[in-house]
């Protein structure tokens, strides 16, 4: 590999660990994080697997399991300690917060209850218009984000 293509290899790493860190992209690689990070450095396999104290079909085994989402956290974290790096694991909301995805599921909340209620309504010929439907699930949504039921998640 020529000294350009790594360093243009290392570039596409740092952008795209610059763009997890932001919160701005997908979090994968199209190699994995191991090959990824292992290529950048300009390790070969051999030498990684030295590190990690490992047959260099075992650590071929964790490439390829990465991509299976199949290998462990103990083997990522042992992985990226041998190439002087950190796992960084967390959750990350998909809806930007959790209390946005606590109000996503609240107003699903409300309007399961409001459906209940509408439907009764129907039938003695009681409905309500859209407005004050809407109104209503806002109210309840807030409700039920305060009082943040046992049944939130059921």
């Amino acid at each position: 590999m020529s000294s350009i293509q790594k360093t243009l290899i290392q570039k596409q790493m740092d952008e795209l660990i610059q763009s997890f860190v932001s919160g701005k992209q997908n979090t994968q690689t199209s190699a994995g994080w191991i090959q990824s990070a292992r290529l950048a450095l300009g390790m070969s396999l051999r030498q990684l697997a030295e590190r990690v104290g490992v047959s260099v079909s075992a650590l071929t085994n964790f490439e390829k399991r990465e991509h299976t989402d199949s290998v462990s956290l103990a083997t990522l974290k042992k992985t990226a300690n041998a190439m002087d790096m950190e796992l960084v694991y967390y959750f990350k909301p998909k809806d930007g917060s959790i209390r946005n995805a606590v109000e996503k599921q609240a107003r699903k909340k409300a309007q399961e209850i409001l459906n209940q209620s509408n439907q009764t309504m129907k039938l003695e010929d009681q409905e309500t218009n859209s407005s004050s439907q809407e109104l209503e699930l806002e109210r309840l949504t807030k409700d039920i984000m305060s009082k943040m039921p046992q049944n939130l998640w059921d």
